[in-house]
């Protein structure tokens, strides 16, 4: 219950932080690229913009919208809290003023959105001249082992100079740079190119050893787990230290849930997400995988996810998130049920999948068709399995291959049916608008307090 209730004073009590980013931020103009926005703005004629901040540069944003509002006549919206992550295009929130394009601030995932987009990264500066005399005692040269180096946005401002260095003292190597189109090539944001400037794909740097200039986080963490190179090192600018990066332990757990997935009869689509095309795509895919392996599939939509609110569901045995790969509550271990990639229910449960994969899939799109990572679903036959969680035997229902078939369909109406009417018993279901049937008061005085007992309630 722990998770349900907590003492109400240290909830009065608690002082929440966010980082003083106006001492650094000196020029406001020249770092959050003002001027180009405002060129953006004006060479596509939009009228209504919505500025997106993070968090912690919520305190800089007003300071932002006069600048741009000084040199281009727009109409511009800030957007504060986000739908689902920050890192995403909230195009749900720029809808409800129908605007026209979106200026995103801060850390991005670079996952595609149904509007325009214009990026402002975070900038950050080191001593290059250092960093690259650690890599050269590191790695030598480039003779017999070729190198790739990453980088985090934030030191996109300094890739000319990383570039310069990088290819002076590794000619025979390349560079993953940060790139958003609609190329073949990119993947997550990225697009390799050697010292020439051509574009590479993928499957090059299978033997490469890949060096990710930056700080650990979600983003050098993604890379790790899903681009299949020969090695992972991380250099941080701040330690000034290389680091071999290595997730054994955690390919182990997510084969662990992948067996889970095997062993759940009611799958739950968790949805994160909803900027573009490729979220109703793969949400698409997920119902039909489980549709046509007898498992059976509800969307679920809460906002922002935590613990209580997917406990409403206790009917679910597993939940497969529909979100951007920068999502840390794929690793959480908080909820009541698992958390899944949608690349793992499709190792469980599509016989065409590799079940003993050596690099993960961390972004949906790549599942899509026509992508890198795409492949048919072919329908299961009956019979049955043991499961290694368990130990007991799996009964595997038969697939259906057409439309012709109502068998499986009746079973899952049924089955929809019952946990339908358990969500109706339910004394809570949410908002509901019950347009007309309310009668219309004045505005009164409203319950002051916090849930666990407020002013008002009797002794």
């Amino acid at each position: 219950m722990a998770n349900f209730t907590t003492d109400g004073k240290i909830c009065i009590d608690r002082e929440v932080s966010l980082p003083n980013m106006e001492e650094h931020i000196v020029d406001v103009v020249t770092h959050f690229d003002v001027e180009k926005t405002c060129v953006w703005i004006t060479e596509n004629q939009f009228l209504k913009v919505c500025l997106q901040f993070p968090d912690e540069l919520l305190g800089l944003s007003a300071k932002v919208y006069e600048e741009i509002k000084k040199r281009v006549e727009v109409d511009l919206y800030i957007l504060g809290d986000t739908s689902y992550a920050s890192c995403c295009v909230d195009t749900v929130a720029a809808m409800h003023v129908q605007a026209n394009a979106v200026v995103h601030y801060g850390h991005t995932c670079f996952s595609k959105a149904n509007l325009p987009v214009f990026m402002v990264l975070p900038k950050r500066h080191f001593v290059i001249d250092v960093t690259m005399k650690i890599l050269k005692d590191n790695f030598g040269s480039d003779t017999d082992v070729r190198l790739c180096l990453f980088y985090d946005p934030e030191f996109e401002c300094c890739k000319e100079e990383i570039s310069r260095h990088w290819f002076k003292n590794y000619p025979q190597s390349c560079i993953a740079y940060i790139e958003q189109g609609d190329s073949e090539y990119i993947f997550q944001g990225r697009l390799l190119k050697n010292a020439h400037g051509e574009p590479l794909p993928l499957e090059y740097l299978k033997d490469y050893i890949c060096v990710h200039i930056g700080s650990r986080g979600q983003t050098v963490f993604n890379y790790t787990v899903s681009v299949p190179a020969k090695e992972w090192y991380l250099l941080d600018p701040d330690q000034q230290k290389v680091e071999h990066l290595e997730e054994t332990a955690w390919f182990k757990r997510r084969r662990f849930l992948i067996e889970k997935c095997k062993d759940a009869n009611v799958i739950g689509i968790l949805v994160c997400k909803l900027a573009g095309d490729q979220t109703r795509d793969i949400i698409s895919r997920m119902k039909q995988l489980c549709r046509s392996n007898g498992k059976k599939s509800y969307i679920i939509s809460v906002g922002k996810p935590n613990v209580a609110k997917l406990a409403n569901f206790p009917e679910i045995d597993i939940y497969v998130m529909i979100a951007c790969p920068e999502n840390d509550l794929y690793n959480s271990r908080d909820f009541y049920k698992p958390i899944v990639y949608p690349y793992e229910l499709e190792v469980a449960i599509n016989l065409k999948r590799d079940p003993y994969f050596t690099n993960h899939v961390t972004d949906y799109d790549e599942l899509l068709p026509g992508k890198r990572h795409y492949c048919d679903i072919e329908h299961l036959e009956e019979g049955g399995d043991v499961s290694l969680v368990t130990g007991k035997i799996r009964e595997t229902k038969l697939g259906v291959k057409d439309g012709n078939s109502t068998d499986l369909v009746t079973k899952q109406n049924w089955a929809l049916e019952n946990i339908g009417s358990n969500l109706q018993a339910k004394t809570w279901r949410g908002l509901e608008q019950k347009l007309g049937e309310t009668e219309a008061k004045m505005a009164e005085q409203g319950r002051q307090g916090i849930p666990l007992q407020y002013n008002n309630e009797p002794e």
